[in-house]
């Protein structure tokens, strides 16, 4: 899919690239069946082919005007998609659930499901949903539904896509020369970031695990 991806927008001009980057995003937002790695590594790889750097080094790629701006594209595309779906839950409600394409994202489980824990956990969910895809739209919707301020929604959010967006597109940048790297690259870092979702998930339950039972001792 990412080498796929690349070919048909490495002949385009990088204007189209970024276009292209924020268009799939935002799709991914709603529900498209593309994980966010994918157009944020092409994205990088992109940035790549149109550097004047003959070698890549981690002072050169940070400094590079295309890969910054990919990076700022690639945040944009994430928080204006999360934006959306939190705005759609803020001014239409529960109504939402049954307009398509929401009807298969916001069901009504998932969205039991994340009242439960927002008031079990408050906002912290919106940081750890960010990495858990079949729960980030009806997450953020019920987040807007329950009106938790914007700010708050965004700067958690928001801290959540600047621990692996400027992270894809990096590695599509460093790998360019080598996309079927890259993509294992991706896979790999996939991992270790769903791995330490899951252990603050388990962190969080076995607290409140132990203060149900400190409570139940007293």
């Amino acid at each position: 899919m990412l080498e796929r991806l690349v070919e048909h927008l490495q002949s385009q001009s990088l204007g189209l690239g970024y276009a292209a980057v924020f268009g799939l995003l935002l799709a991914a937002g709603f529900g498209f069946p593309l994980p966010e790695d994918v157009p944020l590594i092409a994205g990088g790889v992109l940035a790549w082919l149109a550097s004047p750097l003959e070698e890549v080094t981690l002072t050169g790629m940070l400094s590079d005007r295309g890969f910054q701006a990919m990076v700022a594209v690639g945040l944009a595309g994430i928080l204006v998609g999360d934006s959306i779906i939190y705005l759609a839950g803020r001014k239409i409600g529960r109504r939402v659930a049954e307009v398509w394409p929401f009807r298969s994202l916001v069901t009504p489980d998932k969205l039991e499901k994340v009242e439960r824990l927002l008031r079990q956990r408050g906002k912290v969910v919106v940081l750890v949903a960010r990495f858990l895809p079949g729960l980030r739209a009806p997450t953020y919707f019920t987040v807007g539904h329950s009106r938790v301020p914007y700010w708050e929604f965004l700067a958690f959010d928001g801290l959540a896509a600047l621990l692996s967006a400027p992270l894809w597109v990096a590695l599509g940048f460093w790998f360019g020369d080598d996309i079927e790297r890259a993509a294992r690259a991706g896979s790999e870092f996939g991992g270790y970031i769903l791995a330490a979702v899951v252990a603050v998930v388990v962190i969080l339950v076995g607290r409140s695990w132990l203060r149900r039972r400190r409570a139940t001792g007293r």
